[in-house]
C-alpha cells in the first residue's frame, strides 16, 4: 500500500533550483513520518553544533549521546542522492542506534548538488570527521563510520581517504550506489515503482557530476578501486527489490575476490530507504537489530 501511495502519480523532477524540491520533501515526511517510520525515540542528549569546512562554510552537525554512553562513536552520512534530504529525515535511525548500542552518533549535514560538486559533499565529511575524531582519539574511543544510500558511497570514499590517519573499527554502508553505470538488470527489474527509480537515480547523478569523465574516479565508484585493504571490519546491507541490488552484489563480489572481506546482509522483500520505513514492516525491524548486533 506504501509504495502505491508513493508512485500513484508519475515523478516529476526539479528544473533549475531545487530549494523548493527539498522544502517539499521535508515538509511532506515530517507530515507523515509517524505512520512510516513510528514515534521519535528518546535518547540522553541531543546537541546541534557547526563544524567550518576547509573553505570556512559551517556544517551542521548533531550529536547524539546516550543516558550511559560508552566508549564508541558513530559518525553518519545521511543518503538522498547528493541533492536533498538532510539530518532531521534521518532523525530516527540516529537516536535508535544511539539508545540500543550505547554509542555516541555524529550526524553530519554537508553540501547539496548541483550547487556543491563532486568531490564537495565528500571533503565536507573529511573535514568534520578528521575535526571530532581529534576529541576523542586521546581518550580511547574507538571511531566507526555509516552511510545510507548516497550517504553509504561517500563513507567509502571517506575511509580511503582517511585511512592512514584514522582507522575505523567499523563500515557500515546501507545500499549505495557503487558506479556510475546504470545497466544492471536490477534497474530494469526495480527500477520502477520501488520507491527509488531508475530515471531518479541518473538526475542525481547528473546533479553531482558535472563532468562525465570522473565517472570512473573510485570515490564515485568505488567497485574501481585496484584493491580494498583499505576497509576495516564492514557490513553492507540491501534489499532485494532495489534498482541497486546487482551494483551492491558486483562490489561485495569484487572485494571478496581481492582477499578482503565484507559481511553482506539481503533482505528479499525490501526495497531501497528501508531504515525510514520502521513502522512498516517486520523485516526493517530485523535489519536495526542487525545493525546493533554488528557494532556491538
Amino acid at each position: 500500500m506504501f509504495l502505491w501511495l508513493l508512485h500513484r502519480k508519475p515523478e516529476r523532477l526539479p528544473e533549475g533550483d531545487l530549494s523548493e524540491y527539498r522544502r517539499q520533501a521535508a515538509r511532506t515526511w515530517k507530515a507523515n513520518r509517524i505512520w512510516i517510520d513510528g514515534p521519535l525515540v528518546r535518547v540522553g542528549k541531543i546537541r546541534e553544533f557547526h563544524i567550518e569546512n576547509r573553505a570556512g562554510f559551517p556544517i551542521r552537525v548533531r550529536s547524539y549521546k546516550a543516558s550511559t554512553p560508552n566508549k564508541h562513536v558513530l559518525f553518519y552520512l545521511h543518503g538522498g542522492g547528493w541533492v536533498g534530504r538532510d539530518i532531521d529525515t534521518y532523525d530516527n535511525f540516529c537516536r535508535r542506534v544511539c539508545r540500543n548500542t550505547g554509542y555516541t552518533v555524529y550526524s553530519i549535514e554537508y553540501r547539496k548538488s548541483p550547487e556543491t560538486k563532486f568531490p564537495g559533499a565528500i571533503e565536507d565529511g573529511v573535514d568534520v570527521i578528521r575535526h571530532l575524531a581529534q576529541q576523542h582519539l586521546s581518550d580511547g574511543t574507538t571511531l566507526s563510520l555509516c552511510g545510507d544510500s548516497a550517504g553509504g558511497n561517500m563513507a567509502i570514499g571517506i575511509t580511503y581517504l582517511l585511512h592512514q590517519e584514522i582507522r575505523f573499527q567499523k563500515l557500515l554502508v546501507f545500499f549505495p550506489p557503487f558506479s556510475t553505470d546504470l545497466t544492471h538488470p536490477s534497474f530494469e527489474t526495480y527500477g520502477r515503482g520501488f520507491i527509488l527509480e531508475k530515471g531518479t537515480i541518473s538526475w542525481m547523478r547528473d546533479q553531482y557530476l558535472p563532468l562525465a569523465d570522473q565517472y570512473d574516479d573510485p570515490l564515485i565508484s568505488p567497485v574501481l578501486f585496484s584493491d580494498f585493504e583499505f576497509l576495516p571490519d564492514t557490513m553492507i546491507t540491501v534489499g532485494g527489490k532495489d534498482p541497486l541490488y546487482d551494483q551492491v552484489m558486483e562490489f561485495t563480489q569484487k572485494v571478496r575476490g581481492s582477499g578482503s572481506s565484507v559481511k553482506l546482509i539481503e533482505y528479499p522483500d525490501l526495497t531501497h530507504g528501508f531504515y525510514l520505513l520502521g513502522n512498516l514492516s517486520g523485516s526493517v525491524r530485523q535489519a536495526y537489530q542487525d545493525v546493533y548486533e554488528f557494532l556491538t
